[in-house]
């Protein structure tokens, strides 16, 4: 695709780093709240179309929000989201990271989920690569990219722009989930043939936002700080039911995501104070956004990121352990995996706790401090700890305050930091959910 020359390549008197406050007729500015606004540049498209196949009823459509993890660099070219090229950057670029931390990320990223709920669009920070998607990389400034406080850009026709990049500057932005999330709608609509609107509670608005915005069902006069003519024709457009003819209406989810645990095995012994490793597998249709992991029936941990897992347990103490996930999806379908049974310090096949060549004093046998020493009789390993009982039904007794995790922010990622426990006792031993949030992988 080439650029249309710059001294046309925004429509009409836009203004691409206009800041200035804007009134509407249909809002008090009381009502309204100032932004830095986004813009297009209108491309001559041999590659896109009216015409290109709808997903209606098929399969959603995929809109990729890039954070930018590690760095992103996006080249010059045709439009193609899974060769990082852009018909509208005049250069390549490195845009960095999404600055302003998960929890403002999963912010982000909910409330673009919102915009598009009734369309069937799926909205994921999952790269989908190579499978076709749109793409929106929320990072970096206007400035580094050619567009100097702009607070976002897109590609624009009157089609549909397939694997379409489009940007929003999130330095420029600020840290405020909310409108990030909204001129992510905008921009990436404008991939679609949406032109801005004059209606401050759309997306597509060029005016400070009024009320709850969302894509309005109906028809309104397209405009900046005025209403003009459409771009694409006619005196008005209706973004909802522009949306809505492209890629038809939500489809009901109701497949259940698909869970395992691949690591430990089941019935897998380990000696007292093992280290190892819970790792999973999990898949949906459309994408698994949860994974939460119990362990003898209490939730004990969960993961907001994919790749989702390994838990590593460490130092490990006596005990029969039962673990399983959850894994949850957009529409909040659960799937669980099977129980894998682990044994620490236990004989599987009697129950008796480490090497049954050891002593049979009943003294070892209830001693935590030399787990090395062992019992053959089941009544003496019955008789006296609590802590490592395995009781009639082969688990092993909760020590106190077995449950305990992070707690300390329940909007965040509870996810896998060095902080996290899978409980949290007086003991001179954890069961540690170790390692910092994964960060996703760089596409190659």
């Amino acid at each position: 695709m080439r650029h249309i020359p710059r001294s046309i390549a925004v429509p009409l008197s836009l203004a691409c780093a206009s800041l200035a406050f804007a009134s509407s007729a249909a809002a008090s500015p009381d009502d309204l709240t100032e932004h830095p606004r986004g813009t297009y540049v209108v491309v001559d498209p041999p590659a896109l179309s009216i015409d290109t196949p709808t997903q209606a009823g098929g399969s959603p459509s995929i809109l990729f929000l890039n954070r930018c993890a590690g760095g992103e660099t996006i080249s010059p070219g045709n439009e193609n989201s899974s060769a990082n090229t852009s018909s509208i950057l005049g250069g390549s670029v490195n845009f960095p990271e999404f600055p302003y931390g998960d929890d403002a990320w999963n912010q982000v990223v909910s409330r673009t989920r919102e915009l598009y709920t009734p369309f069937n669009i799926q909205v994921t920070d999952v790269d989908p690569s190579p499978a076709q998607h749109d793409e929106v990389i929320v990072c970096g400034d206007g400035g580094s990219a050619g567009f100097g406080g702009a607070g976002g850009v897109a590609p624009f026709s009157c089609g549909v722009i397939p694997n379409a990049i489009t940007f929003v500057f999130a330095q420029t932005m600020g840290n405020n989930p909310e409108a990030i999330a909204i001129v992510v709608g905008q921009e990436s609509a404008h991939a679609w043939g949406l032109d801005h609107e004059y209606k401050c509670d759309d997306p597509m608005t060029y005016l400070s936002w009024c009320g709850d915005v969302q894509f309005q069902d109906g028809d309104y006069a397209c405009g900046e700080y005025s209403e003009r003519a459409c771009s694409c024709g006619g005196a008005t457009q209706n973004s909802y039911q522009h949306i809505m003819g492209i890629f038809g209406p939500a489809t009901p989810d109701t497949q259940t995501p698909l869970a395992q645990i691949t690591s430990p095995n089941d019935g897998a012994e380990y000696e007292s104070g093992a280290d190892f490793e819970i790792a999973v597998e999990v898949s949906d249709d459309i994408e698994v956004t949860k994974v939460t992991l119990f362990v003898n029936g209490e939730s004990m941990a969960s993961d907001e990121s994919s790749a989702f897992g390994p838990w590593p347990a460490a130092d490990t103490p006596d005990g029969t352990y039962e673990f399983y996930v959850e894994a949850e999806d957009f529409a909040g379908n659960v799937g669980q995996s099977d129980v894998v049974t682990v044994h620490v310090g236990v004989d599987a096949a009697d129950g008796e706790t480490g090497d049954a060549s050891e002593s049979d004093s009943d003294s070892d046998a209830d001693s935590d401090a030399d787990p090395a020493d062992d019992s053959d009789s089941d009544a003496e390993v019955d008789g006296d700890s609590d802590t490592n009982d395995d009781g009639d039904d082969g688990v092993g007794a909760l020590p106190p305050g077995f449950g305990g995790g992070r707690g300390d922010d329940v909007t965040s990622c509870a996810c896998k930091t060095d902080e996290t426990t899978l409980w949290s006792v007086a003991a001179p031993w954890l069961l540690v959910v170790g390692g910092m949030i994964r960060r996703r992988r760089r596409r190659a």
